[in-house]
C-alpha cells in the first residue's frame, strides 16, 4: 500500500494488461444540507476496487493535489500547485425527479478541479485494454488519442467526453457528443459506455456504426449495440442506496470479463453484477470476500471453457450465458446482508 507522492506512477507489473486513466476525487454526499458520507471518489477508484477484488493487475494514471487524504494501492501523481478534484452530490429527499444534468434525484457539482491528464503523463508501454474514465474534465482529446495508440482496445465512459461545468457553482451539465472535440475519435475506440440518461446526448444509431455502444439502464440491466445488431443483458436485483459509481463498477466488471477472454455479453453480465453490488452501499463499496471467491471461481471455470487468441471483441452470447447469470445471482443471494462493516477493503481506505 502506498500514498500519493511527488513522482510519476508510470511503472507497472509485466502482468498488467489494463490501463486506467482518470483522476481520484474527494466525494461528499449531501442531503438536506447534511453530509451523509465523505469518500474516495472518481471512476478510477471504483474500477480499481472491482479489479483488485478479482485479482486483475492494472496500471493507474490519476492526478491529485497535496491535499489528497486517502491511501490507495495505485499511487497517483501528486501536484504541488493543484488541489484534488472535489465533487458534491446533492440528493433530494422527496419524489424522484430527472434533473437537467442527466441524473435522478441528484445534483452533482464539481467544487474543485485538479489538473488534466496529458499525453505525456501516460506510460510508453503497450496495454491490451485502456479505460478513459474521467469525471471532472481531466481527459483531453489528445490524451484519448494517445491511449488509442498504446492500447489495443480502448473503452470510454461517455461522461469523460460530454461533461461541462457551470462557471459559477460547478453544476455538471451534459452536451451533445457530436459537438465535442472527441467525436472524430469514435471510429478508433472499441467500446463507448453510456447510461440511459446520457444516451439522449448522442445518436446511438449513428455511433454504433463506428464502435460498440453499451447503454446501461439501472434495474433494467444494459443493452449492447453494434453495427449489425443489439442484445439485452439481464440485470441483478439490488436494494439501491446510492447510485454513485454504479456505472464505474459496471466498467470494472466489464473489462475484467474481457481480460478473461469473455464475449462482450458475458463481460456485460459481470458488469451488471458489480454495478448491482455497488448501488447497495453508500460511496466506494466493499465486497464480501466469500462472494468474491465464488465469483472468481466461476469466472475461472468459464474462462477455461473458452479459447481466445486475440483481443477482438466477440459480440454474440456464448453458450451457457443464462447459466452464468444464474450462478452469479445465486452467489449474491448466498452472501446477502454479510457485507463487512469495515471501511477498508484490500488496502483502499474509503473514509477519512
Amino acid at each position: 500500500m502506498v500514498t500519493a507522492t511527488n513522482r510519476s506512477a508510470h511503472l507497472h507489473s509485466p502482468a498488467s494488461r489494463v490501463l486506467i486513466v482518470g483522476n481520484y476525487c474527494h466525494d461528499l454526499l449531501i442531503q438536506n444540507d447534511t453530509i451523509l458520507a465523505e469518500s474516495l471518489g472518481g471512476a478510477s477508484s471504483f474500477i480499481a476496487t472491482v479489479l483488485n477484488g478479482l485479482s486483475i493487475p492494472c496500471t493507474m494514471i490519476a492526478k491529485v493535489g497535496n491535499d489528497f487524504k486517502y491511501q490507495v494501492i495505485h499511487a497517483p501523481i501528486a501536484l504541488s500547485n493543484s488541489k484534488t478534484t472535489i465533487f458534491h452530490a446533492h440528493f433530494n429527499s422527496g419524489a424522484a425527479a430527472l434533473h437537467e444534468n442527466g441524473t435522478h434525484d441528484r445534483v452533482l457539482k464539481r467544487v474543485c478541479a485538479c489538473d488534466p491528464i496529458r499525453p505525456t503523463d501516460l506510460p510508453d508501454d503497450k496495454f491490451h485494454y485502456g479505460m478513459a474514465v474521467g469525471v471532472g474534465g481531466e481527459i483531453l482529446p489528445e490524451t484519448l488519442e494517445r491511449m488509442i495508440e498504446i492500447c489495443e482496445v480502448v473503452l470510454v465512459d461517455i461522461q469523460a467526453l460530454i461533461r461541462e461545468f457551470d462557471e459559477v457553482d460547478g453544476t455538471v451539465k451534459l452536451v451533445d457528443l457530436h459537438k465535442t472535440r472527441f467525436s472524430s475519435l469514435l471510429p478508433r475506440i472499441g467500446v463507448l459506455k453510456v447510461s440511459s440518461e446520457e444516451s439522449v446526448f448522442m445518436d446511438v444509431e449513428e455511433v454504433r456504426k463506428w464502435c460498440c455502444v453499451v447503454v446501461t439502464n439501472g434495474e433494467e440491466g444494459c443493452k449492447v449495440h453494434w453495427k449489425y445488431g443489439e442484445l439485452g443483458i439481464s440485470p441483478f436485483w439490488a436494494d439501491q442506496q446510492d447510485p454513485t459509481g454504479a456505472g464505474d463498477s459496471f466498467l470494472g466488471g466489464f473489462v475484467a470479463g474481457l481480460v478473461q477472454g469473455f464475449t462482450v455479453p458475458d463481460a456485460a453480465l459481470l458488469g451488471n453484477f458489480f454495478g448491482s453490488l455497488t448501488v447497495e452501499q453508500i460511496g466506494l463499496p466493499t465486497f464480501d470476500s466469500r462472494l468474491l471467491q465464488r465469483v472468481k471461481d466461476e469466472v475461472q471455470k468459464r474462462k477455461m471453457q473458452r479459447e481466445r487468441k486475440n483481443n477482438e471483441l466477440e459480440l454474440l452470447k456464448a453458450a451457457g450465458h443464462e447459466e452464468f447469470h444464474a450462478v452469479l445471482g445465486a452467489a449474491k443471494l448466498a452472501t446477502q446482508g454479510s457485507i463487512p462493516g469495515s471501511t477498508e477493503y484490500n488496502g483502499n481506505l474509503i473514509s477519512s
